[in-house]
């Protein structure tokens, strides 16, 4: 059996907006139903591959606020920020975004359920989930109730899950799946990300092989792979 541990956003699903939403209300105060200026927008998603948590997302605001928009210095500022001790005010941005979200679920689900999308990569991998020689485990740092959600809506429940709850113990999700590969007697598996830095944690480690998708939120300096290619690797090993 073939392992693949697949990340969320980015990968199977399109959340750029739902987050967009979440964290201009965090760091603004903005309601999430409040029209999306495009410009605003843009600006946003251009950076949006630097965050993996969620509390990142308050850097990104901060600055843009500056007024920074070349990839180079917004990237080095953005990594000077991380290596700050969080603050209160981020902490509380942080738990602001988290309970708006689960505000949502609960009081405005429609709402909620359609700010993101599938990408066609997740219907191959669904379609592929159904074969016993695969075995696919999503690994996020989302609560485990909205992407639950997400694959009950879309049939997809036979998917193995590991959220925020799973994962908060371990320094990365390298260290995660080496457990699990351990526990588990596997020799060898992938991991498919759009985050360039959750790859780079498995370089010490070759029992992950990493593959970078060409779409979501990747990094403008990393080329990465197309679905056929990433499909085709997995098929093929």
């Amino acid at each position: 059996m073939r392992t693949i541990f697949l990340d969320f956003d980015g990968v199977l699903f399109d959340s750029q907006k739902e987050a967009y939403l979440l964290a201009r209300y965090a760091y603004y105060n903005i309601s999430v139903h409040n029209e999306i200026k495009k410009f605003d927008y843009e600006k946003f998603c251009k950076f949006r591959y630097l965050v993996t948590k969620s509390f990142q997302f308050y850097y990104i605001f901060e600055l843009l606020e500056q007024g920074i928009n070349d990839y180079k210095n917004f990237e080095n500022k953005y990594y000077e920020l991380l290596n700050i001790p969080i603050q209160e005010k981020v902490k509380d941005f942080d738990s602001k975004y988290i309970n708006k979200r689960e505000d949502l679920i609960k009081n405005d689900f429609s709402f909620w359920d359609n700010l993101d999308t599938p990408f066609d990569f997740f219907f191959h991998i669904k379609e592929l989930s159904s074969n016993t020689n695969y075995k696919f485990i999503i690994l996020t740092n989302k609560k485990k109730l909205p992407v639950k959600n997400k694959l009950i809506k879309y049939n997809a429940e036979n998917i193995e899950l590991y959220t925020n709850e799973d994962l908060i113990k371990f320094k990365n999700k390298a260290e995660f799946i080496i457990k699990y590969i351990k526990d588990k007697n596997i020799s060898q598996c992938f991991l498919v990300e759009d985050s360039i830095d959750n790859l780079n944690s498995c370089k010490n480690h070759t029992e992950i092989i990493p593959l970078l998708v060409n779409w979501g939120y990747k990094s403008p300096n990393e080329k990465g792979l197309t679905q056929e290619e990433i499909l085709n690797l997995i098929k093929e090993h």
